[in-house]
């Protein structure tokens, strides 16, 4: 339908809007700081022009952080959330300035700093506002979409449980449990609403219903398969009058990954270094809580399924027994400092040293357990896809993903950083870790089914 697809539209130019909106505050901002604060310590002052060109070089610059740090999914966020992207992609964005632009300006000696400071402070002060008024507005315009959820009786539930946590954006409003009967019916049902998930069914069917709903001009939300996955991220190739899409499976091109590796080099190096007092005192406190040892290692699997030790701090209690018992909620083995240090991921940080003894990468797919491992290709005869790389640090499934992420979600996220891996993308995720490292949800241990499956399977 035409009003659906100008809905969408809608919806597009009004995120858009708001965007452009945070900045030229933002670039009205600094062009006034720099005016009042900078320009006039220049041998030669910059004029009108000169001014306004250096204010759209910053709002372009601006953009470029938010696109990092993935600040504008506007409706994908929590008012909190996106108040603390935008802080970080601004804070970023004025060191950079202050460093590259402001500094290299100056005709004698440094350029002061407390003015961009200022007004660090005044963007914190806009965003802040902007973004409640973004929630508001959002909130009265955009409505979460009515949804119609199609999938298998095995995994229906679970689909909606997720999307029930999300209600500001997606509502199930009906559900369908598909078979190979009823795809009548289920055509009758898609006419009735304008925003359809489909999850898990046959290639056969899904292929039917999207066609219908593309048809009808119905907007389709697919959980993708891992095939879908490994054609998504393809080289299209336009030789004949038919369409080919590449997918290979070869890894990482050989420049990648020398490149790879000197930047973890590097980065792991400049980390270990500039973080030694925290690792001492994290250090001492884990030893007087219960004189225990301070890190915590376990075999862990990487690139080829090479077994590595891991290294962390010791989060847990120290335990006599041999049998790897994965953590829970409220899991009472958590010791004090360990609930902390586990809640800002500085537990993680001596994986560093792994990263500098080529074990990980800073970015690449979590290094699961051994055990888990074993399992979960049994489950996924897909799960080694996940051993063309290293394993990382950071990665898709650590930020968009959670302690108690199902092993089959997680490996379709590392399967997109596999596809889509490049030196830029690495840099927007390691980004985008940083918002993670004060989200706490992502730390939830399994829940009790999720444990007593790994239990009851692993030997």
């Amino acid at each position: 339908m035409n009003s659906s697809l100008n809905k969408i539209k809608s919806e597009s130019f009004l995120k858009l809007a708001l965007v452009i909106v945070l900045i030229l505050v933002e670039g009205i901002l600094f062009v006034n700081c720099w005016i009042s604060n900078y320009n006039y310590l220049l041998r030669f002052p910059y004029i009108m022009k000169g001014n306004i060109f250096l204010m759209f070089m910053y709002m372009g610059l601006s953009y470029i952080f938010m696109i990092l740090f993935d600040c504008n999914a506007l409706s994908e966020y929590r008012p909190a959330t996106l108040i603390f992207s935008e802080m970080l992609s601004i804070t970023a964005c004025n060191i950079l300035v202050y460093f590259v632009i402001i500094i290299p300006a100056a005709a004698l000696g440094l350029m002061p700093i407390l003015p961009i400071i200022l007004l660090t402070i005044s963007d914190f002060i806009v965003i802040i506002l902007w973004a409640l008024i973004v929630n508001l507005l959002l909130k009265k315009l955009l409505p979460p979409k009515e949804l119609l959820c199609i999938s298998s009786k095995s995994n229906l539930d679970l689909i909606i449980y997720k999307f029930i946590k999300r209600n500001d954006i997606f509502i199930v409003r009906d559900k369908i449990e598909y078979n190979e009967n009823n795809l009548e019916y289920i055509y009758n049902k898609c006419n009735l609403y304008n925003d359809i998930l489909i999850g898990d069914i046959t290639s056969e069917a899904r292929n039917d219903i999207i066609k219908h709903c593309f048809n009808n001009s119905r907007n389709i939300y697919v959980i993708p398969k891992i095939s879908d996955i490994l054609l998504k991220y393809s080289d299209d190739l336009l030789i004949f009058d038919t369409p080919l899409f590449l997918s290979s499976n070869f890894g990482l091109s050989i420049e990648l990954k020398i490149i790879k590796r000197l930047i973890d080099i590097i980065f792991s190096l400049f980390v270990i270094i500039c973080f030694m007092p925290i690792w001492i005192i994290v250090a001492i406190i884990i030893k007087l809580e219960d004189k225990g040892p301070i890190f915590f290692t376990q075999e862990r699997v990487t690139i080829n399924k090479k077994l590595f030790k891991i290294i962390k701090f010791r989060s847990m209690k120290v335990s006599n027994s041999d049998r790897i018992i994965p953590t829970i909620e409220e899991d009472d083995r958590i010791t004090k400092i360990g609930k902390f240090i586990r809640k800002f991921h500085i537990d993680e940080v001596p994986q560093f040293i792994n990263v500098l003894l080529g074990d990980m990468s800073i970015v690449g797919p979590r290094p699961e357990r051994k055990e888990h491992v074993e399992l979960y290709s049994k489950e996924i005869v897909e799960f080694d896809y996940r051993y063309k790389v290293k394993a990382g640090i950071t990665g898709l499934a650590q930020i968009y993903g959670k302690y108690n992420t199902s092993p089959i979600d997680k490996l379709k996220l590392d399967l997109v950083y596999i596809k889509k891996c490049s030196l830029m993308f690495d840099l927007e995720l390691i980004m985008r870790t940083l918002k993670v490292l004060v989200i706490s949800d992502n730390t939830e241990g399994f829940d009790i089914k999720t444990k007593d499956y790994i239990m009851n399977n692993a030997k």
